[in-house]
């Protein structure tokens, strides 16, 4: 993020023959804000893909253990509960994050 920001002033600080007033100001605002949002942009995107993937990897699982669970009538109530909440993660892992990709 450093060299972008960098390569970013060092156009704008070699202009020494240029009025060194707002407009240098506001240029080199607008790359540090351009910089910054395509930052966060990328990482946000980094974060639902890793979500995505976590909650694929976890809901197949917890209904197996909870039809387990409540088939055996080990525990019912805690196999219901898993069941439901694996598929409440699946809808969200399957429609809901790819939408916002």
């Amino acid at each position: 993020m450093l060299e972008n920001i960098l390569s970013h002033l060092t156009p704008l600080l070699e202009d020494s023959g240029q009025n060194l007033g707002s407009d240098w100001f506001t240029r080199l605002l607008e790359n540090i804000i351009n910089s910054i949002e395509k930052t966060v942009s990328i990482f946000s995107n980094m974060i639902l893909q890793a979500s995505l993937r976590i909650l694929s990897m976890i809901y197949v699982p917890m209904a197996v253990v909870g039809v387990i669970l409540y088939v055996t009538k080990i525990n019912r109530y805690l196999g219901r509960d898993l069941i439901y909440g694996a598929l409440i993660i699946a809808f969200f892992a399957e429609f809901i994050l790819p939408a916002l990709l």
